[in-house]
Parts: structure tokens; C-alpha cells; sequence
């Protein structure tokens, strides 16, 4: 007889939406980076299937291109920086153990975002 596994709440992927910034595993994202959590990953655009992959600016406080942002506490930047990378972050991997959501960037610097990572 075959057991069923029923997953964990944290390992169940979910949708994404545009404009959202998320505090993410550094395994999710390019191999090299050098912080444990990546406090400012904001999704630029939502993939057309769920296998798809979830193109997202990656925030820097040591980058010096891309769209400038200032210090935010809410979402937890603590000190103005710059979304200077895109990355491709595979659809399976935004579960809730991994991603954890850290507020909306404001509409100005979202279409910014845009222009510079689309």
C-alpha cells in the first residue's frame, strides 16, 4: 500500500505578485551571493505558467547601477542602496519557507524597475 505524503505549508510554492518585495534564501538566487537573506528581491513580472520562473531585480547596498532606492524600515532596508541584478528564480522554490514577503515598493521606482529589468 502506498503512503501519501502530504507537504508542509513551507514547502508548498504559491503565486507571486508584481511590485512585491521579498526577503528571500540566498540559495534561491545565482550562485556567489554574499548575504544569507537578500533583503530586497522585488518581483518585476509573474510567469506565464507555474513551471515557469519568476524574474525578480536584486537589491545591493554596494551596487552603484540600477535604480536607486532609499532606506525603507518597513520592508527592512536599513540603508538606502541600489536593485542593480535580475535574476530567473525558478516558480517551485517561492514557498513559505524559504520567501518571506517584505511590503510593495511604491509605484515611481516599480516603473523604473520595469524599464531598467524588462
Amino acid at each position: 500500500m502506498a503512503r501519501s505524503v502530504i507537504p508542509l505549508f513551507e514547502d508548498v510554492s504559491f503565486i507571486v505578485g508584481i511590485q512585491v518585495m521579498h526577503r528571500v534564501d540566498v540559495g534561491m538566487l545565482p550562485a556567489g551571493d554574499p548575504e544569507d537573506q537578500r533583503p530586497a528581491v522585488v518581483v518585476v513580472a509573474v510567469p506565464g505558467t507555474a513551471t515557469g520562473t519568476v524574474p525578480v531585480a536584486i537589491g545591493s547596498g554596494t551596487g552603484r547601477c540600477g535604480i536607486r532606492h532609499p532606506r525603507w524600515e518597513t520592508p527592512g532596508l536599513s540603508k538606502a542602496g541600489w536593485f542593480s541584478r535580475r535574476a530567473n528564480i525558478l516558480c517551485g522554490l517561492w514557498t513559505a519557507g524559504s520567501v518571506r514577503s517584505a511590503g510593495t515598493v511604491d509605484d515611481q521606482t516599480f516603473a523604473a524597475m520595469a524599464a531598467w529589468f524588462l
